[in-house]
């Protein structure tokens, strides 16, 4: 039984495991394909591309995004280490605007204790 399905996995005409059949620059290259493909169905770009449409969604899943709208992964070493040094000087801007939020919410929910400024009583 399970060479039944070994062979069921191999690809007729390489003779590779499906599995192996393409390698990361392929799966990358189409992802990117199939997120800049609004216009067409899923299913219709797998098919364009000959993988299964579950395929696509697994490489979306190992290789796309993690938030819509932030564009591929970084692929290159440089890339990612330029995307670590953006993302931590964006978190450094985070930390300073909470502390300058938390700042300003405690002097907007003090109470003056005389009044208003000019105001006498």
């Amino acid at each position: 039984m399970v060479s039944g399905v070994k062979e069921h996995m191999k690809d007729t005409t390489t003779g590779m495991n499906r599995a192996q059949a393409h390698d990361e620059t392929y799966k990358r290259n189409a992802l990117e394909i199939s997120l800049r493909s609004h216009e067409r169905p899923l299913k219709q770009v797998a098919a364009e591309l000959g993988v299964s449409t579950w395929v696509l969604h697994r490489w979306r899943k190992l290789y796309g995004p993690a938030v819509k709208g932030t564009g591929p992964a970084p692929q290159t070493m440089e890339e990612k280490d330029a995307e670590i040094r953006r993302l931590r000087a964006e978190l450094v801007r985070m930390r300073e605007r909470e502390i300058v939020l938390k700042k300003s919410l405690g002097i907007l929910s003090e109470t003056p204790e005389s009044g208003m400024p000019g105001s006498r009583r």
